[in-house]
Order: structure tokens, then sequence, then C-alpha cells
């Protein structure tokens, strides 16, 4: 498990996660500053995909790079959206997409980061862009939890097979 981003240029990335109470608290950064830090981004993507990540070996990443289209604030991102777009569209992609979904009252009873508004929008707009994916799963998360990972489970190894039947 991997999260959110490869640990190259930064390496204090490998120090231990915490936890975020307030994502939105802190300004933006510069314009300048923001688009040098999702280029290093997008090269360390691609370093890692090349030459780090073992291929065949399943990779989870709890976040990627598109919650920052989602929701810039969190990564204080102050630079144009057309260019965090662009890198959305040349960064890794992944083999599949999991959305562990819920209603947001659900959401908002295990998490109270953000106003019930930016949940509601948030929650819209990650079932849009993973909708929007070729390979997605949406998984109910409100369900009980060995049901979430059975779930979960199953769309992973039913990618992993029909990557496996793709090759050949």
């Amino acid at each position: 498990m991997r999260h959110l981003k490869p640990r190259l240029v930064i390496p204090q990335r490998g120090e231990a996660v915490t936890i975020v109470v307030d994502p939105h608290g802190k300004p933006p950064r510069s314009a300048l500053v923001s688009l040098a830090k999702i280029f290093v981004w997008l090269m360390e993507e691609w370093y890692a995909n090349l030459f780090q990540n073992q291929k065949n070996v399943l990779l989870i990443c709890d976040r990627y790079y598109h919650d920052l289209l989602v929701d810039p604030k969190r990564y204080r991102y102050g630079g144009p959206q057309w260019a965090a777009k662009l890198v959305g569209k040349l960064i890794p992609q992944p083999r599949l997409w999991v959305l562990l979904d819920a209603p947001t009252e659900v959401l908002r009873a295990r998490k109270q980061e953000v106003p019930l508004e930016e949940t509601t929008r948030q929650h819209q707009a990650y079932l849009a862009f993973v909708r929007n994916q070729r390979n997605h799963a949406i998984v109910d998360a409100s369900q009980p939890l060995d049901k979430v990972i059975a779930d979960a489970e199953h769309a992973i190894t039913g990618a992993m097979s029909e990557g496996k039947s793709n090759r050949g």
C-alpha cells in the first residue's frame, strides 16, 4: 500500500501519516509553487511507475493525484485548473479505480473534516469522476465491513484476471 505519492524528491513523505482534521485550513500556495509541485508529482509518478513499482503486484493507493482535481483546497493548489487537469491526463493511470461510496449522511457520520455542503459536493464530484474512468468499481461502503472487503476484492481480482487475459 502506498499513501498518495512516491517519496523521491521530498523524502519526508515516508514519515508516519498523520490524520488531517482541517484539510482546508491553510491558504493555497502560489501559482508558481503549485505548478512546480504538480510537475514534480508527475515526474515522481512516472519514475515510480517505470522503475520502482514491481510489475504484476497489486499496488493500492488510498489517495491519488486526481484527488487534487476534486479537492484542490486540501492540496493547497493555487495554480490554474487547466494545468492540474493536463497533469491528470499525463500521470500514469491505475488499471482499476475503486471508489468506496456511501450516502453523504454516512460519510458525514464517519468524518466531519469539511462542512456538509463540501462533503456533498465532493461526494458528487468523486462519483462523476470515477464513472468517467474506463475501468472502475463503485463499492457500497455503507455495508458491513466484510461485505465491503469482499466487493472490493471481487472488483480487484476481476481487473487483475482481465489484465492477464489481455496480455495473453
